[in-house]
Formats: C-alpha cells, sequence, structure tokens
C-alpha cells in the first residue's frame, strides 16, 4: 500500500535485505565441484542454427554496407549473448533476496526456477519468451533434477565461459556457478528455498531477451518454436510480458501480482530496480537505419568532466580522441544521437549502449548501492532521504581497466556496427505463416495512386516535421509556402529512401500530451543514478516547471484526471517533460503505439493477419483520439486483493513508524477496481503519512487509545482517507494511460483512411 511495499515486491522481504550481509559478488569459490553441461539430441542435416543465422546476416551486411563481416558477426555475438560480465552473479542475488525464507511476499526474481518449472511449450503464452531454435525440451530430469531446455548437439559455436549455454530462451544465459558444490546440492531444497543452496548454474540476460522477436515478413508458424529464419534480433519484443517473468507463479489475489500483471506487453520497466518510486514502463525500442539516425546527432553541452570521459572513451574504442567534442573549454558540446523514448540518453552510443547492461545487472556491487532503496543498507538510503546516487562512471567505475563496464564498452563498436545494419521490413515482402490464411503482404497494400496521394498529402501536413529524417531545403518561415515545401518533398519518388522516418528530437509533453509517468523520472537528473550519461543541456532543458495538462475533446489544455473523483481536478506542476520522436519504420508490424503500448489493440498474434488487424486499430484510434479508452486505460485492480504483512518489521525497523497503533494487514485489503498508480507512485518518505491518514479516518478525533475498537467500525471513512492522502502525495497523478499526440484528428475519415494506407508503405 506504500511506496517501501511496492519495491519490496520486487526487490525482496525487507526483513531478510536488512538482515543479510552485502553480496559478495563473486562467481568462484576456494572448493567447488566442476559443473557439467548435458547436450540435447544433435542437429539435423540442412537445419539451421545460430550459426546459420550469424553468417547470413553477416555476409548479407557485407554486401549491402560494405562492412567486415567478422566484425558485424562479433557484434552479433555481443548484442545476442554477453552478459556483461557480471550479471549472473546480480541475479543470483536477487533470488536469493526473494526466496522463501528471505520473502515476507510471493515475487520470485528467480531466473533459473522459472526456467525449470515454466515448461518450453508454455513459456511463449504465459511470458513471451522467444524460445531458442538451438534448443530442444528436457525429455527428463539432468544429473542435477533440473528440468531446463538443453542445446542441441552441435549448436554451440562459442565460448561458453564467455557467453554462455543457451537456456532456450534467446537472451538467457547458462553460466557453470563455481560455487556449486555437489554434497549440498538439492533440487528440493533449491525450490523451496533458493537462499539456501548453491544451484549448478547462474543465469546471466542479454539484451536479446528484450530485443529478439518474429520477423514480421516471415513469422512463425508456432510461435512456441520457431525457427531461426522466423526470427529479428533488432525489432523489439512487444510480445514479452516483462511483469510475468517475476510474477508467472504468484497468487492472482495479491496486489504484487496485480502490479505486475498489468505492465503493458512489450515494455521494459527499467527503473523497477533503481528505483524512482513510478511506475513507468517504456516501449521496448526497434532499432532501424541507425547510419541515418546518426545523422541527426545533436549537439549538446556537456560538462568539462563529461568532456574527458568521452575523450576516454573514444580512445578506447579506437576513435579520434576528439570525436564528436566541439565548443571551448569553458563550454565544451558532444553531438550525438539520443536514444531513450526521453532523449534523455545524450551521450552517445557507447555510454548508451554500455548503460543498458547496467540495467541487466552487470557491475551490480557498485550499481545496487546507487538505489533509493537499496536492499543492504535500508538505513543508509531513509537518512538520505530514499534519493539515488550516481553510479559513477567518471570518478571510479572508468578508473578500473578491467571492471565490467570497460569490458563491455570494449565491445560497443563492433555491436554498432552490427546494429547499423538492419533495415525495416517492406509489407510487400511478408509471406503468412502457414495455416493462417492466403493473403501475403502485397495483398493488404493500397495501390490506387489517388488514395496513396491522399495519404502522402496528409502525412506532409500532419507528420514529416517530426516524422522524417530528410528535409527540404532552405524551408521557407511563411507557413503556407513551408506547406507547399513538405508536400512537394513527401511527394517526391525517393521521400522514403534511407529516410529513418524520426527527426530524434526531443519534443516538450506540454505540446505531446502525453502520459507523463517516463518522462518524469529522476535517473537522468544531476545526483540521479545516471545523471553522468546525460548531457548537462538536457538538465538545463528541464530546469524550469510547469503544471502539467491533459487535452479536451477540443484539444484545449485541462487539469489530470481524478480517479477518486471522475473529474479533471488535479493541478500538478513539474520539470519540464520530454519525449522523442520515435520512428516509423515498418510501423505498420509494432503496434500498439505510443512511449507505453498504450493505443490500440494488444492481440499477441505474430502472424500478418494479427499485425495488420493491431496496425488498423491502432491507427485508427491514434488519428481518433475519441476511439480510445480514455479514463478506462487507467490501470486498476481486477479483484481484491492483499498486501505483505510487513507494518510488524516498519515499527521495528525504522523508529518514525514505532508510534503509529497496531495495523491488521487484512484491514487495508485492496479493492477491486482501484487504480495500481494510486500505490504505485507514493515515495518512502510518504509512507507515515499514508497510514497516519488511515489512522485519524479511524479514530475521527477519538483517543488513539481506542483504535482497536474503532478500526472495524471506522474502516471505509478510513480507507477513503487513506485514498486520498494516496493522491496527495502521489510523485506523479497522472493515471490516463493512452492520452495525448492527437495530430491528424482534424482530418477527415477520408484522409485518414489514405494516410493509414500510405504509412503501410513505410
Amino acid at each position: 500500500m506504500n511506496a517501501v511495499i511496492r519495491r519490496v515486491l520486487i526487490v525482496g522481504g525487507l526483513v531478510t535485505l536488512v538482515l543479510t550481509g552485502p553480496p559478495d559478488g563473486s562467481l568462484r569459490a576456494a572448493k567447488a565441484d566442476e559443473v557439467e553441461y548435458t547436450f540435447g539430441s544433435p542437429v539435423k542435416d540442412g537445419e539451421h542454427t545460430y550459426d546459420w543465422y550469424r553468417k547470413t546476416h553477416a555476409d548479407a551486411a557485407a554486401k549491402r554496407y560494405g562492412v567486415a563481416p567478422d566484425k558485424v558477426g562479433d557484434g552479433m555475438d555481443t548484442w545476442h549473448w554477453w552478459c556483461g560480465v557480471d550479471n549472473p552473479g546480480f541475479w543470483r542475488e536477487m533470488a536469493k533476496l526473494t526466496s522463501k525464507k528471505a520473502n515476507v511476499l510471493t515475487a520470485r526474481i528467480d531466473l533459473l526456477r522459472m526456467l525449470h518449472t515454466v515448461p518450453r511449450s508454455e513459456r511463449w503464452e504465459k511470458i513471451g519468451l522467444i524460445n531458442d531454435p538451438d534448443c530442444v525440451p528436457a525429455d527428463k530430469p539432468d544429473q542435477y533434477g533440473l528440468r531446463i531446455d538443453r542445446m542441441k548437439d552441435g549448436a554451440l559455436t562459442w565460448d561458453p565461459d564467455v557467453f554462455g549455454f543457451s537456456s532456450g530462451v534467446v537472451g538467457l544465459q547458462l553460466f557453470k556457478n563455481k560455487n556449486f558444490d555437489a554434497q549440498k546440492w538439492s533440487i528440493d531444497k533449491y525450490l523451496d528455498d533458493a537462499s539456501s543452496v548453491e544451484p549448478p548454474f547462474l543465469v546471466g540476460m542479454a539484451c536479446t531477451v528484450c530485443h529478439t522477436a518474429f520477423n514480421p515478413n516471415r513469422p512463425p508458424k508456432n510461435p512456441a518454436e520457431p525457427k531461426w529464419e522466423n526470427l529479428d534480433s533488432h525489432i523489439g519484443s512487444q510480445y514479452f510480458r516483462e511483469g510475468m517473468l517475476f510474477g508467472y507463479d504468484m497468487p492472482k489475489d495479491t496486489f504484487a501480482w496485480q502490479y505486475l500483471y498489468h505492465q503493458q506487453p512489450g515494455t521494459s520497466e527499467t527503473t523497477r530496480f533503481p528505483s524512482d518510486f513510478i511506475n513507468g514502463p517504456i516501449l521496448i525500442n526497434s532499432i532501424y537505419r541507425l547510419n541515418e539516425r546518426l545523422k541527426l546527432g545533436h549537439t549538446e553541452r556537456i560538462t568539462a568532466e563529461q568532456k574527458l570521459m568521452l575523450q576516454s572513451i573514444n580512445k578506447h574504442v579506437g576513435l579520434p580522441e576528439n570525436e564528436g567534442i566541439g565548443g571551448t573549454d569553458a563550454e565544451p558540446t558532444y553531438r550525438a544521437p539520443r536514444v531513450l523514448s526521453t532523449g534523455a540518453d545524450s551521450m552517445g552510443l557507447v555510454v548508451a549502449a554500455t548503460r543498458v547492461y547496467v540495467n541487466e545487472g552487470s557491475g551490480y556491487k557498485d550499481w545496487i548501492p546507487t538505489w533509493a532503496l537499496n536492499p543492504y543498507d535500508l538505513k543508509g538510503c531513509q537518512q538520505r532521504g530514499f534519493k539515488q546516487r550516481e553510479f559513477d562512471i567518471i570518478g571510479k567505475i572508468r578508473k578500473d581497466p578491467n571492471s565490467p563496464w570497460m569490458r563491455t564498452e570494449a565491445r560497443m563498436p563492433n555491436m554498432a556496427l552490427y546494429l547499423s545494419t538492419h533495415d525495416g521490413f517492406p509489407l510487400k515482402d511478408a509471406v503468412e505463416a502457414e495455416g493462417k490464411g492466403g493473403k501475403n503482404g502485397k495483398d493488404y497494400l493500397q495501390t490506387d495512386a489517388g488514395v496513396l496521394h491522399k495519404g502522402k498529402i496528409a502525412f506532409a501536413d500532419h507528420c514529416a516535421r517530426c516524422h522524417s529524417s530528410k528535409r527540404p531545403d532552405n524551408l521557407p518561415e511563411n507557413a503556407e509556402a513551408r506547406k507547399k515545401a513538405w508536400r512537394e518533398f513527401v511527394l517526391r519518388d525517393d521521400f522514403l529512401t534511407n529516410n529513418y522516418l524520426s527527426d530524434d528530437e526531443r519534443y516538450p509533453n506540454s505540446e505531446l500530451g502525453t502520459n507523463i509517468g517516463r518522462s518524469l523520472t529522476p535517473n537522468w537528473d544531476a545526483g540521479g543514478g545516471y545523471g553522468q550519461m546525460s548531457s548537462l543541456g538536457f538538465k538545463l532543458n528541464q530546469a524550469s516547471a510547469e503544471q502539467v495538462f491533459d487535452q479536451d475533446q477540443d484539444g484545449k489544455p485541462i487539469p489530470l484526471y481524478n480517479p477518486l473523483t471522475g473529474k479533471h481536478d488535479v493541478k500538478f506542476s513539474a520539470k519540464k517533460l520530454y519525449y522523442r520522436t520515435p520512428t516509423l519504420v515498418s510501423v505498420w508490424a509494432t503496434a500498439p503505439y505510443l512511449h507505453n503500448n498504450s493505443v490500440g489493440l494488444y492481440n499477441g498474434d505474430p502472424s500478418l493477419v494479427g499485425r495488420i488487424v493491431g496496425y488498423e486499430d491502432a491507427m485508427t484510434k491514434l488519428l481518433g483520439p475519441e476511439k480510445r479508452l480514455g479514463a478506462g486505460s487507467i490501470k486498476v485492480t481486477t479483484d481484491d486483493t492483499t498486501l505483505p504483512d510487513v507494518f510488524p518489521m516498519l515499527k521495528a525497523t525504522l523508529p518514525e513508524f514505532a508510534d503509529l497503533p497496531d495495523l491488521e494487514v487484512d484491514l487495508l485489503r485492496v479493492p477491486k477496481g482501484t487504480p495500481i498508480n494510486l500505490l504505485m507512485h507514493v515515495p518512502p518518505t510518504a509512507i507515515k503519512a499514508v497510514l497516519q491518514a488511515y489512522v485519524d479516518g479511524i479514530l475521527q478525533g477519538e483517543p488513539r487509545s481506542k483504535f482497536a475498537e474503532l478500526r472495524t467500525k471506522n474502516h471505509a471513512t478510513g480507507h477513503q482517507k487513506l485514498m486520498e492522502k494516496l493522491l496527495d502525495v502521489s510523485v506523479c497523478p497522472d493515471f490516463i494511460e493512452d492520452r495525448g499526440h492527437t495530430y491528424g484528428r482534424e482530418l477527415s475519415d477520408d484522409d485518414k483512411r489514405a494516410l493509414i494506407e500510405y504509412v503501410k508503405h513505410f
């Protein structure tokens, strides 16, 4: 019911978090048994493996882009299998922290347990994970009692000490655990309490767990058993249900399950661990036409310390020392593309890409202490007001040449080269999966020249300003002349050629009108967890404060929606907020839309017809905001749910809670229909005020000694006061998910239809 509890749901039971010692971070022990990996059935003659997938792409990239295929292949290996050196240790620590013994809740952040307990045939349906074609399901437990997919004999073509063995899920790798002791091992003991015994394998996470999905031009017959030719590593998985990775076996009557279940498919909540006390999942980006995107680099102010760091990075990865650096010694600048959906990641591709590995757990011994809610130092977090600390790459982490950061940083140039060799998926080339009907991609394309001309005009008038990396030369200042120039430009035959279909620019939320949850994060502020990785220019742009508005049906600003009153009466001010323009390359294949995947139907169907149905619905709602869910898009609990009984621990651990009367968790059940983000957007510093509001509602002026006598009688009043206080202290009282981005709403129905048809050609 409060922010501490909220993060406990994900980080583990607070009692154990306080009492356990710091993680040792070691994957080695002085004495350990050698772990053996058991392969499955052999690769069949003519069967495509990752090695085929790798060679096919690298050779095609060399032919098209004139790049070295061996470097493309090396970058591809990094993207697919690299786990940032030590992130298997991070996921082991999370498993221990959320084990049965440690956890007062029921969430389990245990990837090994998931791989063992969720059969290969069910992972796609339950969690949206992509099964590795190079693996087969275990037909029986291995010598350790584990039922984990096994790599086909002959499929392993890399060094497993570096990249691990495939777990059966693309992007989750198995590493032999050097701390394993066969004499102590028991699968039953592990499943009962993951902290009680060291497992034979650790699980690491690579980028492709989020970014690999189905090739829209060659969808699989069976999503649970794709072949390599059905996969693509850069489209971003709009099917991944990240919340269910941790909540797949949780009781559905818990609030924790509601929080995890309602995370939109195809999003990642990258602030789940370095908590910002905002529930702000963000779409998993598609990566297209990186070379064109790099041409859009923006020059931003940086600090003198950042300049020195970037010079060091350039030397480390083999670039000229001052590559991208300009300005003066007093006011240096750096030219770089913007990576994150908010445009905060503004320090270049090497920094941006290496930072992603931190979010996957790399360098966790330095990362965990920066969390606003560090499970190993709760009192220290309280003393600093539950604020983040900077992940210090300038003063500490990059000074160790063998740190996980530096070893990962060295791999980034080849990985960036690999990512630069991806284009989109022309719908005309799409072939439907077997058994899904006879229509292929070209059958969905409008060929009527008049309709397409009308769609191009609509795009020029309402979309091209932001959604084109190419611009007319010498755009005039006069509005009508600018419109004419854009129309002529979009109508050119080569308009879509090498067009990134985004200007990669940040636009203020005050113009976009979209939900602010993600853009409000303090991660990239000065002093925030990743503050050293955002430019000074980005921070200066956010310096001023402004009121956050929703829009009425005429597009006029109105206060935010209040789910307690049903009115637009919430006034809220924040720093200036931004979102970056996403690319529209192959947008026909990646509905739903907006930064939180909130606009449009999610049907979980990767077939060609499934994607087209999703595209049609999402585009119709994007251009017709009156057809969206509006207040119906607010995430609410679908059942009465329970909260963890951590009140005794709070009183025992944190002195400020000692003067509260005894609280029974059963009285604070969360009723069906409660907005989830009422609870998820409360900072720890407000916990006592929230609980005190409940107590005051129970007592209604009576002395504290009567609390036990009055708590049942006055519970409804107490609960109402608690809900009002939750809204009052919320750090992000923005609940409607699918609001904003109403460009093109004034178009006629015919023009909207024409625009939808034209965009299918992207």
